[in-house]
């Protein structure tokens, strides 16, 4: 009876040959992945006395590794683990160039699975499993993790699916959080915004002291001066970027003739490298844009490249040191500032909100609100930015008009 052929990406057995004393071979039969066996050796490596073989072992052994290996597809089956899963999972994601915050953040919830997941097989995995452990990430971790935590299954188990380690994606199934934020999503009212902008470069109100300090309390407007925080503010209100673009513009980019700005990066923070400035063309999330400036945003700029000295990365908005801007510093600085104000509800995402109210307002299309806010999908700006439950009095006027007819 003839012997059945190994798997495809499989070996048989690796047998050890002897030339001489502290030096072998060592060789199998391979099936490589168009289907063909072949014979495989390698030895032992120079300058290494190998006594019994298992050096050369060793080198054909991470030899078939590598020659098996198509982009995954032959380390994920139904058998494998899914802190392995995990793994290849993260290999595709840097191959794809996932911004470094994304990657960071991914790492994060990836613990969640380590933990609770790590050693239960795909074959292993139903609805019900998965449905568990992520009502427990939820109870101990709250919603937001939950939902990170689902979009890397999803993406991992995509990925077993597409090499035929899954039949479907069991994730689509489970449910997403079930507790809801008791903190609507809020914009600012023209009046407030005004009055803000006023205040953080006008303001005699005492800052809110930091750590009990014995120094003297500046003013608001002094903090702002001394913090620099004004001016990314205003430019906030007149764009609607993110902070992390924001914090990336370059005077390169800003063009005061034609009044525009072009959003072509932005700054993250790198595990182990630091600050760096990422090109838009290199982050799909964010989009090369041209936006237009309102002239209260221009005169800011104007006043500023004349005020202030160049530095190293000729961003508009560096650090006290001349360099990039770390957005986890700015934001603790913001927050001392907007109490005053008892706007401490205020984040970086309520000027892109307010921004996108606004437009919504004027009865600017969706379409134009999303490129504003370098959102792919109008639909996006619409559900998550636009301002909902305020009170429509051109309504009741419309309803009138239809009733005196």
């Amino acid at each position: 009876m003839a012997r059945p052929p190994l798997l495809i990406g499989t070996w048989g057995n690796i047998k050890r040959h002897q030339i001489e004393p502290g030096s072998w071979y060592a060789n199998c039969r391979v099936r490589d992945h168009d289907g063909v066996t072949r014979q495989a050796r390698r030895y032992s490596p120079i300058g290494v006395y190998d006594k019994a073989g298992a050096a050369a072992e060793r080198e054909l052994t991470k030899h078939l590794a590598t020659r098996t290996h198509i982009e995954g597809s032959d380390v994920i089956s139904p058998d494998t683990k899914m802190s392995d899963v995990w793994l290849a999972y993260r290999t595709e994601l840097v191959a794809d160039k996932k911004a470094p915050r994304t990657m960071t953040r991914y790492d994060e919830v990836a613990v969640f699975i380590e933990n609770g997941l790590s050693g239960v097989r795909l074959q292993e995995l139903t609805t019900q499993r998965l449905e568990t452990f992520l009502r427990t990430v939820e109870a101990k971790n709250g919603p937001g993790n939950l939902k990170t935590t689902r979009t890397v299954l999803s993406g991992m188990l995509g990925m077993a699916v597409r090499f035929g380690a899954l039949s479907s994606n069991l994730v689509r199934d489970t449910k997403g959080a079930t507790k809801t934020t008791t903190n609507p999503k809020r914009s600012l009212t023209e009046d407030q915004l005004s009055a803000l902008l006023v205040g953080i470069r006008e303001s005699e109100l005492p800052c809110p002291p930091k750590g009990g300090s014995k120094y003297a309390i500046p003013t608001v407007a002094e903090y702002c001066r001394q913090a620099d925080l004004a001016d990314p503010i205003t430019m906030f209100a007149a764009t609607g970027v993110r902070i992390s673009e924001l914090l990336g513009i370059t005077w390169a980019d800003i063009d005061l003739k034609a009044k525009t700005v072009s959003i072509t990066g932005k700054v993250s923070r790198v595990p182990g490298k630091g600050m760096e400035r990422t090109a838009a063309e290199l982050d799909p999330k964010n989009r090369h844009r041209v936006l237009p400036l309102p002239d209260f945003a221009i005169s800011m700029l104007r006043a500023r490249k004349l005020a202030t000295p160049p530095n190293d990365h000729d961003v508009i908005f560096p650090s006290g040191t001349g360099t990039l801007r770390d957005p986890d510093a700015f934001n603790p600085q913001w927050r001392r500032v907007r109490v005053v104000f008892d706007l401490d509800w205020v984040t970086g995402h309520t000027f892109r909100r307010t921004v996108a109210t606004l437009l919504d307002d004027a009865k600017v299309s969706a379409r134009v609100a999303a490129d504003q806010l370098g959102h792919a999908k109008p639909s996006m700006t619409q559900d998550k930015y636009m301002s909902r439950g305020t009170v429509h009095h051109e309504v009741a006027a419309v309803l009138d008009r239809a009733a005196k007819r």
